[in-house]
């Protein structure tokens, strides 16, 4: 971005625990300046725009209709998420970053997505692991011919909720799979596969491309993403990574320079490898380059068909589930804790203490959890 460019103009909508470090992320970026904030509780909205010196607002339809804004920044509880991207859409905004998982059904997800792309609006959701410029790198080397063909990728997440956290792990898996379509799944649910509800899972993938994906959820002391190419291994276990290169057959050799700008192999949250900062980057990068985020609100999407297919599966008897999925009523409600207000669910009292927390923090520093 050329730097006597004005900055995008950010509105952030939900001004919780999570909004205050989207807000931070979006301060400690240059080309990103934060100008306005939306938010229904007056108290969420009096502390935050106190700390960011904004404007508030307590309609964000409001603060769409007054503000001359690039970018519309809904980070919110997964129930109002679907409806307020759509809105926010419909304002003319040039992208959209919201938060993970970004809906229950396959056809709210849907029809998000659909809003965007009809209009040409960039869409992105999560401060995700995807967007931590280390996968990427090895990507790239992928993409060169240096690794040889990935062969197949291994998932290990020891993780209660497959559409929650664990929609973290499967976007990188996508990654890695070419972001190809899915072929078919199999799959099975820590719990009872009848319920709607966020869960653990594990399966298997076969992407059309050919290249197959497992998926464990159990925890051990392997976690985190395996990609194994024809000359090369790639592990990491989102805190830190190895690259080891080698041919069939033969003795491995871990390349300790494919990772020494952000620091060597171990520490990628911060300081130059925060997801949310590789984030803020990306959704600036797809403004200046019209490209699609490197963690998009399609790629959201279909991470959730891959879930639901591995639950849809265990319920027909672990049978192969083709995609797309015909009946996109499916969905997956995830936890209350990201479904619903968090006050609403924490209670008044240990809410206001996280809000606090999350308000005394550095302004620009990083915020990464979640």
């Amino acid at each position: 971005m050329n730097s006597d460019k004005p900055a995008y103009r950010v509105g952030l909508i939900g001004c919780g625990r999570k909004g205050h470090g989207h807000a931070r992320g979006y301060v400690g970026n240059p080309h990103t300046e934060l100008v306005a904030a939306a938010d229904s509780d007056t108290d969420n909205l009096d502390i935050f725009t106190q700390r960011f010196g904004v404007t508030g607002y307590a309609d964000y339809h409001e603060m769409l209709s007054s503000e001359r804004l690039d970018i519309a920044a809904p980070i919110l509880p997964v129930q109002p998420n679907p409806q307020v991207v759509v809105d926010c859409a419909g304002a003319g905004v040039q992208a959209i970053y919201c938060e993970k998982p970004m809906a229950v059904t396959l056809a709210e997800s849907d029809e998000m997505v659909e809003a965007c792309r009809s209009r040409g609006i960039h869409l992105a959701a999560g401060d995700a692991y995807r967007n931590m410029p280390h996968h990427w790198k090895v990507k790239a080397l992928i993409d060169a011919g240096e690794l040889g063909d990935v062969q197949t990728i291994n998932l290990y997440q020891g993780t209660g909720e497959i559409s929650g956290g664990g929609c973290q792990g499967l976007s990188v898996l996508r990654l890695f799979a070419d972001d190809a379509d899915v072929d078919w799944v199999t799959g099975w649910c820590s719990g009872d596969p009848a319920s709607d509800h966020d869960q653990g899972m594990g399966g298997h993938i076969r992407f059309a491309n050919g290249i197959d994906a497992s998926i464990s959820h159990k925890r051990s002391a392997l976690e985190g993403i395996e990609v194994v190419c024809s000359k090369a291994v790639y592990h990491t276990n989102w805190g830190s990574g190895h690259l080891w290169r080698g041919e069939a057959n033969g003795p491995l050799a871990e390349d300790e320079s494919v990772f020494e700008e952000f620091g060597g192999t171990a520490g990628w949250m911060e300081p130059s490898g925060s997801r949310q900062r590789g984030g803020m980057e990306s959704i600036v990068d797809a403004l200046d380059h019209n490209k699609e985020p490197r963690c998009s609100g399609d790629n959201m999407r279909k991470v959730l068909e891959i879930a639901v297919g591995l639950r849809e599966s265990h319920r027909q008897g672990f049978a192969p589930i083709r995609f797309p999925i015909e009946d996109r009523s499916l969905g997956i409600v995830p936890n209350e804790s990201r479904l619903l207000n968090k006050k609403q669910v924490m209670g008044e009292e240990r809410y206001a203490k996280q809000i606090q927390s999350a308000a005394s923090q550095p302004i620009g520093g990083a915020q990464v959890d979640g």
